[in-house]
């Protein structure tokens, strides 16, 4: 029996040398019709080839709204990036009929994957169109709330930043809603509601979704690290993949989500090596998986809220209270999105104003005029996403030149896209609804806009507040490095520094930042990506210079 999801990127047929390689990796196993393998809301510990028969993947398997999603016959394999992240499977899987799989542990897995570079890039490659197809689905956990609820918002940009399979039910609108609540014995009041298999968790927090899903664990490593890295971005990504890859400890730490604000980019067009594009959500899981893969441990969400030098080792103080101590650290936290400067704008934060141009935003304006504000590659690929879903899309910019700020790529689309129109020299002023956003005003014509939703991209400010004034910065607040530090901001006395500063150090010895928290920045993907490979070269450099000084 052949899956009802025809998508060879995910579910690809192993040629016989590659089975063969498996199977001498793993032990044959036979299989009763209706056995399962694993239940969703578990840790898989097995990966599966199918030898004869197949297997199935359900959703609410034995429940209510039990959904099959897939079916893999023979030599196809199973399972997804759980397996190397740890993280709960999302579907229970199952043997419809009789049969034979190989069976391979993790760790049997893992040292495959290692050894046989084809065999690594097909089941790494098929996991990420997987977990893409679940997103896509809606399948995974079931996230029950209102969609005006600012709980609700929060979790849902919460799980989509995560990249974490979930369907939505609102409350407002889906008979399903009510009788799931009534079934559950679960009042409305008690929404935001997030059920995963026999879990239900009442309107939980992030941490306590990202606990419960094994995004974090449940203390800091108590080893010394060589470098840890502060903000999942493009930038800490590029430094743990590089890091990790080159033998050095490594811990990835970030408040949000993996992948930074880039996560949220519909498309990237202009990244090396892609070149049909990549969207900055499929980017950053892929780097996460190499880090992991690399052996580099990673935590969501986990804030850091100081930086000291104790005992010898840099140490970064979580909010949790918890510690990690580095030998080196790499601060990549990026900038946070500004906010337009006008009236009743946190009204429509969530119900109509957005900061990022993602599916989950998509799925909730398709076919609706929208508002696109900014002047840069960020405005601009959102714009183009927008109008590719539907969307009549208004570009408000600033600026009187839209190539000024924008790649030439990018200005050629928007400029050639029917359903968006460009309106230069212009700002909003007022937004009007009542509940959800109903129109914008910008400055002269045409005035009033229709738009059931805003989405901003007007720049950032540097996430350099966890630092107090422990490093030094420019006047706008972002961390000076390397040459760009000026005699005034080193103490000797203070850091023992009789050296000039490394490339990408900052003005504490040991301390490094990259991407586009740090002064000078460029502001692109591929340049965080590089600098935080950048920032590993140079971490080696500063070791040596520690072991030559002991």
């Amino acid at each position: 029996m052949e899956e009802p999801l025809e998508n060879e990127a995910a579910f690809p047929r192993l040629t016989r040398e590659l089975l063969a390689v498996l199977d001498e990796a793993g032990a044959r196993r036979t299989l009763a019709e209706g056995e399962v393998l694993n239940r969703a809301g578990r840790v898989a510990q097995e990966f599966f080839v199918v030898v004869r028969g197949s297997l199935a993947g359900y959703e609410d398997y034995g429940g209510s709204t039990e959904r099959l999603i897939s079916v893999i016959g023979e030599r196809r394999f199973w399972g997804g990036t759980n397996l190397v992240t740890g993280q709960p499977a999302y579907l229970t899987t199952v043997a419809p009929e009789d049969g034979e799989v190989i069976a391979l542990s993790v760790d049997q897995l893992r040292r495959v994957i290692a050894a046989h570079q084809p065999i690594g890039d097909l089941i790494m490659g098929a996991f990420v169109a997987r977990r893409a197809l679940l997103v896509g689905l809606g399948a995974g956990l079931r996230l029950l709330g209102s969609r005006l609820s600012p709980d609700t918002r929060r979790l849902r940009e919460f799980l989509t930043r995560n990249r974490i399979p979930h369907g939505f039910i609102d409350v407002e609108t889906d008979q399903q809603a009510e009788a799931l609540l009534r079934a559950l014995g679960i009042p409305p009041s008690e929404t935001p509601l997030l059920l995963r298999g026999s879990l239900a968790l009442r309107n939980p927090s992030n941490n306590e979704v990202a606990e419960a899903l094994n995004l974090r664990p449940a203390h800091a490593p108590t080893r010394i690290a060589d470098a840890v890295i502060v903000g999942a971005g493009p930038a800490g990504l590029g430094a743990a993949v590089y890091a990790a890859s080159e033998g050095l400890s490594t811990v990835l730490v970030d408040a949000v989500a993996i992948g930074g604000q880039a996560s949220t980019s519909a498309r990237i067009e202009n990244y090396l090596g892609f070149p049909a594009g990549i969207s900055g959500s499929d980017l950053a899981e892929r780097a996460a998986l190499q880090a992991k893969r690399f052996g580099a441990g990673s935590a969501v969400p986990v804030t850091a809220t100081d930086l000291t030098f104790q005992g010898g080792y840099h140490v970064v103080e979580l909010d949790g209270g918890e510690h990690l101590r580095g030998r080196t650290v790499v601060v990549a936290t990026g900038a946070r999105y500004r906010r337009l400067a006008v009236d009743r704008l946190a009204d429509f934060e969530g119900a109509g104003v957005f900061y990022a141009a993602t599916e989950v935003e998509a799925q909730a304006c398709q076919g609706d005029p929208v508002v696109v504000v900014g002047g840069a590659n960020s405005a601009g690929q959102a714009a183009v996403f927008l109008a590719g879903r539907g969307c009549h899309v208004d570009l408000v910019v600033r600026g009187s030149d839209l190539a000024a700020g924008m790649s030439r790529y990018l200005f050629d689309q928007v400029e050639a896209h029917p359903e968006i129109d460009v309106h230069l020299a212009a700002e909003v002023r007022q937004l009007h609804g009542d509940g959800s956003l109903q129109a914008v005003t910008i400055d002269g014509t045409p005035g009033r806009i229709d738009a059931r939703a805003l989405f901003v991209f007007i720049g950032a400010d540097p996430c350099t507040d966890w630092l107090g004034a422990t490093l030094a910065t420019d006047e706008h607040g972002f961390l000076l490095t390397g040459q760009d530090l000026q005699l005034t901001h080193l103490d000797p006395a203070r850091d023992g520094r009789d050296r000039r500063p490394l490339l990408l150090e900052t003005s504490r010895p040991g301390v490094f930042a990259a991407g586009d928290v740090r002064s000078g920045s460029i502001r692109r993907v591929a340049s965080a990506v590089g600098e935080g490979a950048m920032a590993v070269r140079v971490i080696h450099h500063y070791l040596r210079l520690l072991q030559t000084a002991s």
